[in-house]
């Protein structure tokens, strides 16, 4: 995880650009994740299916990591 640009929104690594919440992943296409408005601290996930794969491979990974 970079030292910038990265937030963590509902325990989810993102890059927040213009509002709109990105994944958090080197060396891919950017897959979007849904909106976050920073005045309110609100975030509105919009999972599609690359989003949800996305979201779903993460959790797998963060529980592999998890169980040491």
């Amino acid at each position: 995880m970079p030292s910038h640009g990265a937030t963590i929104i509902d325990g989810i690594p993102v890059i927040v650009k213009d509002g709109v919440m990105f994944a958090f992943q080197s060396g891919s296409a950017t897959i979007r994740l849904g909106t976050y408005d920073s005045t309110t601290n609100k975030a509105v996930w919009d999972l599609n299916t690359d989003s949800a794969e996305w979201l779903a491979s993460y959790r797998q990974s963060l529980a592999s990591r998890s169980r040491k």
